[in-house]
């Protein structure tokens, strides 16, 4: 029986094939728009690479925040975490905000790491940095 490719393969042979072939006989427009699907493209495959790392790294980051065992849905945790948040359940100056602080520069740095690689590299060589996350 023969198997198909799969998603990371074909991912791979579509982003090669518009790179090498298709985006340098594009001019103008179509090369801005061929170029960000190439970007959509490599997102994809960095998020389905990275996927299950990191939905458990979030998962042990509601942990952390929430002192207890987070395995539900990620949708349902991220709901939760916003409606704590404007019930104000973080008091300012308490160790719960210091938790709350930690858990959302983990979250956008790992949402750095899959959509905006050359961005957080760039902050954490210092230049313009809050933290070096």
């Amino acid at each position: 029986m023969k198997q198909r490719p799969g998603a990371d393969a074909l991912l791979d042979a579509a982003l090669a094939t518009l790179q090498e072939e298709l985006l340098p006989s594009l001019s103008g427009r179509q090369k801005f728009l061929a170029a960000m699907i190439a970007r959509a493209v490599s997102v994809a495959k960095q998020d389905i690479a990275g996927a299950d790392a990191s939905a458990q790294a979030e998962r042990q980051s509601f942990k952390r925040l929430y002192g207890r065992e987070c395995d539900g849905d990620l949708g349902a945790l991220r709901r939760l975490l916003a409606a704590d948040i404007r019930a104000r359940k973080f008091q300012p100056g308490s160790p719960e905000e210091t938790r709350l602080i930690d858990h959302l520069v983990e979250a956008t740095a790992t949402e750095l790491r899959i959509t905006n690689t050359k961005y957080l590299a760039q902050r954490q060589r210092g230049r313009g940095a809050e933290s070096a996350v």
